[in-house]
């Protein structure tokens, strides 16, 4: 089985960055385990900036602030940290930590896409190394950060075309109210086929930048997917074994039918595109059906915007200017703006190089 776990900083670090060793410890154990068991496992672990936070307070007496650039600062002071903790507690289980430090950047292009995942079945194949995945803090561009370690671990899951996502914090799962209220109850399954998820609380963890909204929004891509995700409090005991054994623990989120590689790649690769189309009324409501199978030709085309080659993905916008999906162009922006709207010329999108998500 192939599974990633996802690690948020607080489910591993107290409030003043100390790690919490013994979490930290039976996290370890438990994935030891699995990688003995024949297991291919992926760990995206968070804290490179709460890590880097302690080391300045403790050595320079010095709190540093939020902005970017002093982030920037303690996740190249921090990143080394984590890791060295991490290979230490791997040590006595004969197990190697690999790093692997990520942009948004490098999920921009199929070929960079394709070369990630390379390296991560390169590494699965030795059953002695356990891939340590992070968001490279200390040089990402702003505008271009992810979400939260979740949409990263989601794109990781989807690389592999994993078999679960767990994603491990310190609440129980997904709750049908605000967990601090009483009567909230954990929710233990959602189906995203036939059911709506939950609305949740937008607040985040100190350290955080997603909470649960995120972890949801990643949950609801990986069913899209095919791939099952779990979300649950990492302090429950061997709560990641037991996943895998199949025990209800936390929420669980059920996945739908499996898509493509390259489906995969564009269904997280939607912020990426080089220019877009706007869709007829008429094609959009054969889309919105979802009854047949069918490529986007240029009748189907009212416009398109932007300067984009054959082999970008460009984004899919209804009449009303929503977006509703993303496709790979067969031809380039000069071409479709001469054949807009014309019956009898070759399709712009092909089916298997098109992802469509249109809400009820």
């Amino acid at each position: 089985m192939k599974i990633v776990i996802k690690v948020g900083t607080q489910a591993i670090l107290a409030g003043d960055g100390m790690a919490l060793e013994s979490i930290m410890i039976l996290l370890v154990e438990q994935i030891a385990k699995l990688q003995k068991q024949g297991h291919h496992v992926v760990l995206v672990s968070s804290g490179a900036v709460a890590s880097g936070r302690r080391a300045a307070r403790a050595l320079f007496n010095r709190e540093y602030g939020t902005s970017i650039g002093e982030k920037q600062v303690l996740a190249s002071l921090g990143q080394h940290e984590l890791m060295h903790r991490y290979a230490e507690m791997f040590k006595p289980h004969g197990i190697l930590a690999s790093q692997l430090l990520l942009t948004k950047q490098d999920f921009h292009t199929r070929q960079h896409y394709l070369n990630i995942a390379r390296l991560l079945r390169e590494i699965l194949e030795h059953k002695n190394i356990v891939p340590i995945v992070n968001e490279n803090d200390s040089v990402a561009i702003e505008e271009l950060m992810f979400t939260d370690n979740d949409e990263l671990a989601g794109l990781i899951a989807a690389q592999m075309n994993a078999d679960k996502l767990i994603i491990l914090t310190t609440v129980e799962g997904v709750y049908d109210m605000h967990p601090d209220d009483p009567n909230a109850k954990c929710i233990p399954l959602l189906d995203p086929a036939n059911q709506r998820l939950p609305e949740v609380s937008a607040i985040k963890s100190t350290h955080g930048r997603g909470g649960m909204v995120s972890k949801l929004s990643t949950a609801h891509k990986m069913s899209d997917l095919g791939v099952t995700t779990h979300i649950a409090s990492i302090n429950q005991a061997n709560a990641i074994i037991r996943l895998v054994e199949g025990e209800s623990l936390g929420t669980t989120i059920l996945p739908k039918k499996k898509k493509s590689n390259i489906k995969r790649w564009m269904a997280f690769s939607e912020g990426q595109k080089s220019g877009t189309i706007t869709i007829n009324l008429r094609l959009y409501d054969i889309l919105k059906e979802n009854k047949k199978i069918l490529s986007i030709l240029p009748v189907g085309i009212e416009k398109c915007t932007g300067n984009f080659k054959k082999g970008d993905l460009v984004e899919i916008l209804a009449p009303n200017g929503k977006k509703i999906g993303v496709g790979i162009a067969r031809y380039d922006s000069e071409q479709l703006s001469v054949f807009l709207g014309v019956k009898d010329k070759p399709e712009f999108i092909h089916y298997d190089h098109l992802h469509i998500k249109i809400e009820s």
